[in-house]
């Protein structure tokens, strides 16, 4: 399987989003069978720390864990985005598998349970080819269509797959959910092709003006997302592209942060050119990296900014340049 580069950037915009529990709660509610949804208790959604999860999730999922009442039966709901760009075969499979282990770690901590909670989980796929693989562990089980009294004696598991791709922009926005979780299911769904989120700005506008307007700093988080996954399309493009869809953003898009972000890749080609060497190139990505931190009041220890200097690994500074822009403290840069 391919992983999408980025990968910091898709974890970034998914726990900002989805780890709030009422857009998880939105969320839940566009995908969830309607029985499910209602037998969820109204508020009960509580966030879980991450060390809840196998740590090995990670290399494959963002995730949010929620802990819920269904019906006062206390159980948990699984919320994931998938980072592959093919949707994997053994996904019902491998996922049973995690569940079982965060069931026996659960069981470790609580020695004294005497049953297992029920877990419902949901994966979000914005792979371009669209969800094709099978949702149930029966599917992958040999002969139990011919056999079915076989049914009986083998585990069954069902995941729900929430399949952006055959969502349309209408489908999108009527769900039950705020704009920040719209547009950024929006640009999971396109961002990575240039050409595709220009061809949705327009019927986008609206929201991305609402988001800007009303919670500026997410509207920055999402374009330094497009802007990260967008390949080679250089920022000015992207400005201009969206200001022209949607004016309200030009203020928010123009901000300080965004400008230095701007400035920095600038002196890093400049200096580049001037030394002629790689090195050049990273001390103006260097520059540019601490120009953001400082623009936005973020403090930078001296070990952190002797490794921010130091550092002549091009990706890493561009990887750095972009969390900057949206990081809440400076070691945001170091957990990627």
């Amino acid at each position: 399987m391919v992983l999408w580069p980025a990968l910091a950037e898709h974890d970034q915009l998914f726990k900002r989003t989805f780890r709030l529990p009422e857009h998880a709660a939105g969320e839940l509610r566009a995908v969830l069978p309607r029985a499910v949804f209602d037998a969820i208790d109204p508020g009960s959604l509580e966030l879980v720390q991450s060390d809840v999860v196998d740590q090995r999730l990670a290399e494959r999922f963002s995730d949010a864990l929620f802990r819920a009442s269904f019906r006062g039966v206390p159980g948990y709901v699984w919320l994931l985005l998938e980072h592959q760009s093919e949707p994997d075969r053994w996904m019902a499979l491998r996922m049973l598998d995690y569940l079982v282990r965060s069931w026996m770690e659960l069981l470790r901590r609580e020695p004294d349970r005497n049953t297992l909670p029920p877990v419902v989980c949901v994966v979000v796929h914005h792979g371009e080819r669209g969800w094709t693989a099978p949702v149930r562990l029966h599917e992958l089980i040999e002969g139990l269509t011919e056999v079915p009294e076989l049914c009986a004696f083998v585990p069954d598991f069902e995941i729900v797959v929430d399949d952006l791709v055959t969502q349309p922009d209408e489908a999108l926005k009527a769900r039950p959910i705020g704009t920040l979780p719209q547009v950024v299911l929006w640009v999971l769904r396109d961002a990575r092709v240039v050409e595709r989120f220009y061809a949705h700005l327009k019927a986008w506008a609206e929201e991305l003006g609402r988001l800007a307007r009303e919670a500026p700093e997410d509207f920055v988080t999402v374009l330094s997302y497009v802007w990260t996954v967008a390949g080679d399309e250089p920022f000015e493009n992207l400005y201009q592209r969206i200001v022209e869809a949607a004016p309200a953003t030009e203020s928010v898009m123009a901000s300080p942060a965004e400008q230095l972000i701007q400035r920095g890749r600038v002196a890093g080609k400049a200096e580049g050119k001037a030394e002629g060497k790689a090195e050049g190139k990273a001390e103006g990505k260097a520059e540019g990296v601490l120009a953001v931190l400082e623009a936005r009041g973020l403090a930078v220890t001296p070990e952190q900014r002797e490794r921010i200097t130091a550092s002549r690994d091009l990706a890493e500074l561009d990887r750095w340049l972009r969390v900057a822009a949206t990081a809440e403290s400076t070691a945001d840069l170091f957990s990627h």
